[in-house]
């Protein structure tokens, strides 16, 4: 409803001859809800309406019609008044009265009209003054049958608040006075009509439930509190369809309650979750309305990715997130520092901004993804998903955490429904292993364990799981956080987890690169012997394999078939040759013979990466890049430093040897770990190195390294930090200017004071000790470089 006035508090307005406090009505500002009624298309006349039937002030027309086009007559516009004052009751009583000559003792609404020529309003105390609560025409008639004016509607109303027309300005014609004290309290709002228009049933709904939200004279308080009714203190709505004590279903659950509160109101817009509103509660503390805080703004999207400090959603834009950010769900608050972690790709979210544009808070939608998923085990014409959605329409579809269409969904392919964000969750992660154990029993597998991690069952995987036995290998069907929705044999579906290979001699352990959680909400990592010799083994280290197992204790591991790019990677359009890269694409990193390590495109300060620089491309099942493996091209992988010089011993074949080792002071008393090198890298040394997989007795060997280029007397005024400083983050803090090229800052510089032997705690703190610094970065800023150890002194 396009309300001028909203509701964030007691507004009070100089009105005639006194002081009026009003609340103004906002009755499901910005809300798109419906009613009850199926021939209203207006949002506000519909949640006008919903609320007058809720507090049964009207009934439709028949069935399911309200007519809102239609207008009323004096006859049916006194009995809303009546109903709507919880007066309704006390008519029959005045059937039996003649008041008005042209109301005969059969008319329908002979009652309402007597009760209303006797209820006497904005009286004094004694009974003395005020005005009946509406009158004849003055020739003994009331003229039921006739269709009432905006003026006589107005008029009506303003006698129900208390008002007479000596609180009013006279005027020429006996209405205007009430239409204009009426437009300044906010009765009128959204409504323009002349004084003899006539009303229609729609902008009646309007008119009536404007006054539920508007005090009375002389009252601070909303005429709906004379009906028992009442409006709760804002707070944030964590569910639109909870569960009462009782088993009652489809209740409001706000912050600051410790219940759930029940309403008989249609569905309400799930839009509103996770809003900062007011509830409007009827004497019997249902729900009748939704209020919505009308300071700020509200963003719905879905998660991509989380860190520490940011989330990038839905359209690859990076938003940030302050640690200490309260977050929002059904199950009550949190901080966003408690749950990034577990943020799934393709995660329904709601951010919250205050009226300035700074982020209030997030909400995450309840995950009651049903319990029950569904297993695509025939795909075709139609959603083989279909009984999860229901009757629900307008549903979006996400796969993998993109946007998806049915056409997109394949065999075998896992869905599990979020009512509340009306979003169809389609994943087609699959596990292959050995069955090794079930609990509590095979009749009821509560949960499996499959090459050493115990996985979580939902009830669609229990009739499968019934075909297979401790021992047999199967192919389990995952949902995105790990739960088993169905099995099959592997001749009919095979293991699509992917994961990194760390080989310690024949014995691999691989960590999926997908957040898959055991039974106890840990990271599920794969250990197990494997079929290689120690030199095939050797060439499986640190490479991206798909993990499957067919004999207990050993794992299977198949290197991916993905090749390089065809083209470079275009970081500002987001395209790698001719193909664009997917919202979720995943950006790994590797130095030589090093672990993959997942970076953020906020590392890559250069503008093109070539595609020699890039060892490795995988698609999604639509052919999109979602998968991109780099060949050192932020130089973040290496630790920076004072270079210190050492020997490891160890022993082979048992032959004892020893060998030279370098780590890098990295704070006082601090040094990275050692490693095994014949690089010509001498102690005090200004260089990065970066660990290989590679290992001899234990120790990794040294996989590469970069001696540091130096940039004497720069001025601190050289020196532009961003605004914003994220501690945590390798993604550059600022910049430095040299006479020769501009460098991006690393968001992990190391700074020392040569004077003193100290290190600072911050760059800032160097600037501020000395007027000129030395500056280390590690290669050109065309090539990825950054400044990583700013000395003065």
């Amino acid at each position: 409803m396009k309300i001028k006035r909203f509701l964030a508090g007691l507004l009070s307005v100089a009105l005639l001859c006194g002081l009026l406090t009003v609340v103004p009505a906002s009755a499901a500002a910005g809300t798109t809800s419906v009613s009850g009624f199926t021939d209203i298309t207006d949002p506000d006349v519909s949640e006008a309406a919903e609320v007058l039937r809720l507090l049964g002030v009207v009934n439709g027309t028949g069935g399911t019609l309200f007519n809102p086009g239609g207008t009323l007559t004096r006859a049916e516009f006194c009995k809303m008044a009546i109903e709507i004052m919880g007066k309704g009751e006390e008519a029959s009583a005045q059937m039996n009265r003649t008041i008005f000559l042209d109301v005969k003792g059969d008319h329908w609404a002979r009652g309402y009209i007597n009760l209303a020529a006797s209820t006497r309003l904005g009286g004094g105390e004694d009974g003395s003054g005020g005005e009946m609560l509406m009158v004849g025409v003055g020739d003994g008639t009331f003229q039921p049958g006739r269709t009432i004016t905006f003026a006589e509607a107005v008029t009506t109303m303003m006698r129900m608040l208390g008002y007479t027309a000596s609180d009013v300005a006279a005027g020429s014609p006996w209405y205007s006075g009430y239409l204009a004290a009426a437009s300044v309290i906010g009765l009128t709002d959204g409504l323009s009509l002349t004084w003899n228009s006539t009303i229609t049933r729609g902008q009646t709904a309007i008119l009536f439930e404007n006054m539920l939200y508007t005090a009375p004279k002389d009252s601070e308080s909303p005429y709906l509190t004379q009906l028992g009714g009442s409006i709760t203190d804002e707070a944030v709505v964590l569910s639109l369809d909870a569960t009462a004590a009782d088993g009652t279903a489809g209740c409001i659950l706000t912050t600051g309650s410790a219940d759930p509160y029940k309403t008989n109101h249609v569905p309400f817009d799930t839009a509103l979750a996770g809003s900062r509103a007011r509830l409007v509660l009827d004497k019997g503390s249902k729900v009748i309305a939704i209020l919505p805080s009308q300071g700020g703004t509200q963003r719905a999207t879905s998660v991509v990715s989380a860190e520490i400090n940011s989330v990038t959603v839905s359209g690859g834009e990076k938003l940030d997130v302050a640690p200490d950010t309260p977050v929002y769900r059904e199950s009550g608050e949190t901080t966003y520092r408690d749950i990034y972690l577990n943020l799934k790709t393709g995660a329904a979210l709601v951010l919250r901004y205050g009226a300035t544009g700074k982020l209030e808070y997030l909400y995450l939608p309840s995950t009651q993804a049903s319990e029950t998923a569904v297993v695509a085990k025939a795909t075709g014409s139609g959603n083989p998903f279909a009984s999860l959605v229901g009757n629900d329409t307008g549903y979006r579809i996400l796969k993998n955490g993109l946007p998806a269409t049915l056409s997109d969904i394949r065999q075998y392919d896992v869905a599990t429904y979020d009512k509340a964000s009306k979003t169809l969750y389609i994943c087609d992660l699959r596990l292959t292993g050995v069955y090794e154990n079930v609990s509590p029993s095979p009749a009821t597998p509560l949960s499996v364990t499959i090459m050493g991690a115990t996985f979580p069952v939902l009830s669609s995987a229990y009739a499968d799981l019934a075909s297979f036995k401790i021992g047999d290998t199967v192919t389990l069907l995952l949902t995105s956080d790990g739960q088993v929705a169905g099995a099959v044999s592997p001749s009919v579906a095979k293991s699509t987890t992917v994961g990194v290979a760390k080989m310690e001699g024949t014995t691999a352990t691989v960590t999926p690169l997908a957040d898959i959680r055991d039974s106890d909400g840990k990271k599920v990592v794969f250990t197990g012997a494997t079929i290689y010799t120690e030199e095939s083994a050797a060439q499986m280290q640190g490479q991206l394999v798909t993990v499957s197992s067919n004999k207990l204790g050993m794992l299977s591991l198949s290197r991916l078939s993905g090749s390089g790019a065809s083209g470079a990677l275009d970081v500002a359009a987001r395209t790698l040759g001719e193909d664009k890269l997917a919202d979720n694409v995943v950006l790994y990193e590797r130095v030589g013979r090093g672990a993959p390590v997942e970076i953020s495109f906020d590392q890559l300060t250069r503008t093109t990466v070539p595609a020699d620089r890039i060892t490795y491309v995988g698609k999604d099942y639509a052919g999109r890049v979602n998968f991109i493996v780099f060949d050192d091209v932020t130089g973040d992988q290496y630790t920076y430093g004072f270079a210190k010089k050492g020997t490891v011993t160890g022993e082979k074949n048992q032959v004892s040897f020893t060998n030279t080792s370098v780590s890098v002071e990295i704070g006082k008393g601090q040094y990275s770990e050692e490693l095994i090198t014949g690089a010509p890298i001498k102690d005090g040394d200004l260089v990065g190195i970066a660990a290989s997989l590679d290992t001899i007795s234990g120790v990794p060997k040294l996989s590469n390294w970069v001696a540091l280029k130096a940039v004497e007397n720069v001025p601190r005024s050289a020196f532009e930090m961003n605004e914003y400083i994220n501690p945590e983050s390798k993604a550059p803090i600022g910049t430095v200017t040299t006479r020769d090229m501009v460098l991006p800052i690393a968001g992990n510089v190391l700074c020392y004071n040569n004077t003193t032997k100290t290190w600072f705690d911050s760059l800032n703190e160097a600037r501020a000790y000395a007027d000129t610094l030395t500056i280390y970065y590690d290669r050109a800023p065309q090539e990825g470089g950054k400044v990583r150890l700013v000395v003065v002194g």
